[in-house]
Order: structure tokens, then sequence, then C-alpha cells
């Protein structure tokens, strides 16, 4: 099976004008790290004799040495922010064009060079020409962290130093004196060379101490102000009601109840009526599915999700997209990666007969033989004696482990939250419960989603085929309610793990991958597993913007879903 990623649609008037301030922005970027990488050049390479010479009779000789210096400091610093001008932040636009106008400065007080002091007015120049592609407006925890950490770190480092000249003053001269040490401490914090004169090893490695601290400071200061911001968005009871009540629409999707999570964030459409679900991860705004609620409100919804990732500096992604809503996505611009496939189960037609159901018609068969039964109970139900035997069997199965699970899952497991949720509970012969899996009514309560399978199988030596036991009779009590679909769970990378010997070269290499990975996920063997129940594959896909993304967000995606241990604390937050 080939992998083909649907037609692109013609973008938006919006998706367009977006995409050429991206551009614009990312050309710019480009730009001032070369003015930076210019800087830097300059600051190493000697000044012109005839030039410096009037330079050194205007101004103290040093004057040069330490322009020199602040030259290849800035250097460093516009290519830190040229990374923020690609991203449109209006706080890199604001820095650059201080830093382009200080390096006009240094690099005529380093020694005439005007040249390079002329190529910063250019660029300079060319930044404010564009000023409006970086519109992209820093809330106002941004300043308030910034405010915050950049006293402290500097204090710090100018303590560290005062305090070591204090404590080695014998091997300092000429005499320390207060003003003295604060300029020796200042100059050595950026580089320069001070005033004072230190012998000894101490003399060595204090200085250099001192500009490790103080550059790294400033590089910090730098990272955190053009850093994404972190996610402060806060749910609250109505929003969440609002959420559960499109949620239950008749005409959604079997994921929209994995909106619910309470891991999300939500971005509701103008009217209210749509809503994208979402978590931050390590600078990715990740979409949970499609938007939740009228297809009509869906394209705004996508739009105004969009617009908060760009407006906090994150890259936006979706993940686990249906390819017949994929349009909503990449009419904004957005670029399409196959995931793998839903395994849906038609209840009206599913049945036991027939040589294909036979592996499961045996699986059912081995399990009630040995005198496995079942029985199907609603979560808000449950008695508190079965709900802790339920409890310890789930923790049994994760062995300490933390839950998976993102955008096709459910928290909250037997907390009684979610009272409608389907629990089937498979008991030995004992009649003791060793196993059950959970799943969640989608579509207005014509659909049920998988949610959670655990067994305990350390007590029983029958475990092999309940899960197919649980499914067929979950099924069939479906059918007993009118229930019209069951969805199972996700296999990834369906399309590249089936041979396939007219694959294009992209996926024949995605598909090595994948075969590598197989043995750490079981990838494999979830596809088989699904696959005996012959279902209805359903396409999912990730979405994301630039090609330059699509590693991060994919990081982000496993580190969302629980496979990967990357997520972390934000560091932009107040």
């Amino acid at each position: 099976m080939t992998v083909a990623a649907p037609p692109r649609p013609d973008l938006s008037p919006e998706a367009r004008l977006a995409r050429r301030q991206r551009r614009i922005a990312r050309a710019i970027g480009l730009v001032v790290m070369l003015a930076g990488a210019l800087n830097i050049a300059s600051a190493l390479t000697p000044a012109l004799r005839d030039r410096i010479s009037l330079v050194d009779t205007a101004f103290d000789g040093s004057v040069s040495d330490l322009a020199a210096g602040a030259t290849a400091l800035l250097g460093a610093a516009l290519v830190l922010v040229g990374r923020g001008l690609t991203h449109r932040r209006r706080a890199a636009y604001r820095a650059a064009l201080g830093l382009l106008a200080l390096s006009f400065v240094t690099h005529l007080a380093k020694g005439l060079d005007v040249e390079e002091a002329v190529a910063m007015v250019l660029v300079g120049a060319l930044l404010w020409r564009c000023r409006g592609v970086f519109g992209e407006q820093v809330p106002r925890v941004r300043a308030t962290s910034v405010l915050r950490w950049a006293p402290r770190l500097l204090l710090i480092t100018f303590a560290y130093g005062i305090v070591g000249l204090v404590l080695r003053r014998g091997q300092v001269s000429p005499d320390l004196t207060p003003a003295l040490a604060v300029r020796e401490v200042v100059a050595r914090m950026f580089g320069f060379s001070g005033p004072l004169t230190i012998s000894g090893k101490f003399g060595t490695w204090f200085p250099a101490s001192l500009t490790v601290l103080g550059i790294s400071a400033l590089v910090a200061l730098v990272l955190l102000a053009l850093a994404p911001v972190a996610d402060r968005f806060v749910v609250h009871d109505e929003e969440r009601s609002r959420v559960r009540g499109l949620v239950a629409r008749p005409d959604g999707d079997t994921l929209d109840p994995f909106a619910l999570r309470h891991d999300k964030r939500y971005v509701f459409s103008a009217d209210g009526r749509a809503v994208v679900a979402y978590r931050y991860v390590n600078g990715v705004g990740l979409a949970a599915g499609d938007p939740v609620g009228e297809a009509e409100s869906a394209p705004d919804a996508v739009r105004r999700f969009l617009a908060r990732c760009d407006a906090h500096g994150w890259r936006p992604a979706a993940i686990s997209v249906r390819g017949d809503r994929l349009d909503l996505w990449l009419e904004q611009g957005m670029r399409v990666q196959y995931l793998g496939d839903e395994a849906v189960i038609d209840v009206a037609g599913f049945h036991l007969d027939g040589r294909p159901m036979r592996p499961v018609r045996q699986a059912v068969s081995r399990t009630r033989r040995h005198g496995i039964t079942t029985e199907v109970h609603l979560e808000g139900s449950l008695d508190p004696t079965l709900r802790r035997a339920l409890v310890g069997i789930s923790e049994a199965h994760l062995d300490g482990h933390a839950d998976r699970g993102f955008s096709m899952a459910l928290d909250g497991l037997l907390s009684g939250r979610d009272a409608d949720c389907v629990i089937v509970v498979a008991r030995d012969e004992t009649g003791a419960p060793f196993a059950f899996q959970r799943y969640v009514p989608c579509r207005g309560g014509r659909g049920l989603s998988l949610d959670a399978m655990r067994r305990d199988d350390s007590g029983n030596p029958h475990v092999n085929g309940v899960n197919e036991l649980l499914i067929v009779d979950a099924v069939t009590w479906a059918a007993e309610q009118g229930i019209e679909e069951v969805s199972l769970n996700f296999a990834a990378f369906k399309g590249l793990i089936e041979e396939d010997p007219d694959r294009g070269l992209r996926d024949t290499v995605t598909a090595w991958f994948v075969r590598r990975l197989d043995p750490h996920f079981q990838i494999g063997s979830l596809l088989s597993f699904n696959a005996k129940f012959h279902p209805r594959w359903v396409p999912r896909y990730l979405v994301y913007r630039a090609a330059g993304d699509f590693a991060p967000v994919g990081l982000a995606a496993a580190s969302a879903e629980g496979f990967v241990p990357l997520e972390r604390r934000p560091v932009a937050a107040s």
C-alpha cells in the first residue's frame, strides 16, 4: 500500500498572507544572522593602520580594544536574535534594531570600519522596512519573566567578582579600591581587559571565569527573551462543560471524547460552536485530532489555534487528523505526514463466521472453555469492591510505569468522573476479575472508542485470547444497545509496515525506520491484532507547518503520548 498525501487545496487568503510573512521573516532572520557573523569576523581581523591611528589619537588607546570585544559580543547576540526573527517575534525585532545600532557605533570605534558600519545601517533599514512582518506580540508574562531573572543573573555574577577580588586583594595591583573593583568586574564580565593586574594562578582562571559567567548570563537572557512563551491558560469548569456538549454531537468523530482529558487546553471558534483541544509540549502547540463541534465553525477554530501558537512563538501541529478533514489544516498552509490507521468495527456487519474470523473465533472459544466469563458495567455503577479490584489490575498491568495516551485515550481511569464509560470485565473460573477494557461513548451514543486495555497476567495461566473475548463481547453488547461502531486501537504506520514494491523513496526510507522501531514499540503486533477483526481502516495524519518543524513536532507528539520522556517545564513563565 502506497501512502499518498491528499491533494493540497488552495490556500485561504489569510494563509497566503501568513506564509508570505513567514518567508520574509525567515529571510530577514538569515540576513541578521549574517550581520552577526560579519561582526564576529570583523572583530577578529586587524583594523586598517591609518584608520585605527585616528581612533587612538582621538581616544584612549584601549577604546579600540574594548570596541572590538563589544563588536564580537554584539555579533553573537545578533546570531541568536536572528533565530527569533525567523519566528516573527516582536521582541526579536526590537532587540535586533538595538543591536544593529550599537554595532554601528562599535564598528566606528574599533577602527573606523565604515564599510561594516554602513552594512549595519542597511540591515537595520531593511528590518525597519519590513517591521509589519514582526507583529507577534509577546504576552506580558515574557516581560515579567525577563525582568525578574535579568538582574538576578547579572548581580550574582557581579557579586562573585567583587567577593573574589576582595578575598585575593593581595594579588591585585594597584591597590584595590571600590571604583577599580567595579570597573574590573564589569569589564571582565563582558570579555574586556580591566584596570587591574592580577598575579598568580588566580590571575589566570579568575578573569576567565568572570567572562564565562558574564557571557553565559547574557546568552541565557537572550534565549529567555526569545524562547516560546509557556502556556498559562487555565481551563474553567464552564469551558469544559461547553466542550462536553460539543463532544456529545452525533455527527462527531470517534476521537472527540478524548478532548476532555484534563491535560488539554482549548481554543474556541468565535461563535463557540467548535473547539480545538491542544497541549503545549516543548515549544509545540500540539492539537489532538480535528476540531470538535460544527463543521461550519471548524475552520475558524483552526485559524484561532494557529494564531495562539504564533502569538506565543510555538510550532503548531495536530496529531491523529482524519484524512477527510485534512483540508481544514492544508488550507492554512500546513504540511501532512501519514501516521497510521484507526481500526473501526461496523457493529451491524460484525460476526465470527467464516474462515477470515477463525483466529478470533478460536481465541474466544479457548478462553470460554477455561471458564472465563465477561460482564459489562457502566463506570458510574461499579460497586466499590469491583472498582478496587479493577484498580489493582490496572496497577499490576502498568507495573509502576506512567499511563500512555493523549490523542486516543481518556484520563481518570476508574475515577468515576466519566460515569457513562463502558467497562467490560473478564473473570476467571473462580469468579475473580483479572482483566478489563474501557470504552468511551462517542458520536452522541452512536459509537464506542476503546480507551484502555488492562490485564493482570500473574494469576491466570489462560490470559491468551482474553482481549479478543472482551472485544467480541463489547461489540455484542454494543449491538444490543443500538450502537453503530466500535473503534479499536490505533495501528501506527500501517501503510508503511505492509509490503509495497511501488512505494516511493521517502516512504521506503520511513518504512525501514519503522521496522527498526518495531521491536521496541510492538507496532507490527498491534497491527496484526487489530487486523484479526477485519475492521474498517480510517487513516490518521500528523500536520505541521514547516519542514524544519517535523523533528521537534514528532518528538513533542511522542512525549505527549508517553513514549518518550522529553517534556520539561517551560522556562519563561511567571
